[in-house]
């Protein structure tokens, strides 16, 4: 494939999500409101309505699209035109695998964790969670398009294994977060930091290799959409009862027990 291609894609999506990011940042720095980084598109329109420091919330906002913004581009608007494999094994291990993934931190953080004191209705937590999920496949669940729509194709065809495909497009990935990582814990010091950087490396990696089987096996983009909008979410539902928890780095070592399982049950080339 054309590299000049890819280039091009890297520079689009990483260019466009770290200038939004730092941006934001800078901004927020400068005008003394922090932002709200788990903001959804719900919370995104009251913050504009009520029309305060607004640009550094849509700054942040939009460094999502990064991605799509890439594909549109390298492939000139068209959808994907990979027919869908309406294999519903796989379609329904997208949907499984997330949520297997986050019960041991729900568990352990049952047994030792110190849960929010004062909880909401029961239908607020609900509604909470369900708004959440669609907010982020209108948001995170886009760069679906950039990593299984272009990234994932263009590295098979260049690569020799699935396991160098995946490997060399979860670094790729991981590293498009960076700078909301560091957003997030410069606060804590690079104690907390450095230690999270590799961590999250290493667990975005292990749900690439998962990403793109799901992908190969049902090559429908709109599928991988809900998966990533699932994985976040679920990982958002317990922040949202335990915020404190040290459980969650828990995710990524069961997220490569996922890996192993469907590497041994599928023995992937």
């Amino acid at each position: 494939m054309d590299t000049k291609k890819l280039r091009t894609y890297l520079v689009i999506a990483f260019g466009w999500t770290w200038t939004c990011w730092i941006s934001a940042y800078l901004l927020s720095l400068s005008s003394g409101i922090p932002l709200v980084t788990d903001t959804t598109i719900f919370n995104l329109i009251e913050i504009i309505l009520n029309g305060k420091e607004t640009v550094p919330q849509v700054l942040f906002f939009l460094a999502v699209y990064g991605p799509l913004v890439g594909y549109i581009v390298v492939n000139h608007g068209k959808a994907p035109s990979e027919n869908i494999d309406k294999n519903y094994e796989f379609i329904l291990l997208a949907f499984i695998l997330p949520v297997l993934i986050i019960v041991p931190s729900f568990l352990l953080c049952l047994l030792f964790g110190d849960r929010i004191q004062t909880l909401p209705s029961i239908l607020i937590i609900i509604s909470t969670i369900g708004l959440y999920f669609v907010s982020n496949i209108a948001t995170s669940g886009t760069e679906e398009f950039g990593w299984r729509g272009f990234l994932y194709p263009y590295l098979k065809q260049t690569q020799k294994t699935f396991w160098d495909v995946s490997w060399k497009g979860g670094l790729i990935w991981a590293i498009w977060h960076y700078p909301l990582l560091v957003i997030l814990y410069i606060g804590q010091g690079l104690a907390v930091l450095l230690p999270s950087l590799v961590g999250f490396t290493a667990g975005i990696v292990a749900m690439n290799y998962i990403s793109n089987f799901i992908f190969e096996k049902t090559k429908s983009v709109p599928l991988l959409m809900a998966m990533h909008a699932l994985n976040n979410t679920v990982s958002f539902a317990l922040l949202l009862f335990y915020p404190q928890t040290p459980f969650l780095i828990v995710v990524h070592a069961m997220t490569w027990l996922a890996v192993a399982y469907l590497e041994k049950k599928y023995k992937i080339v």
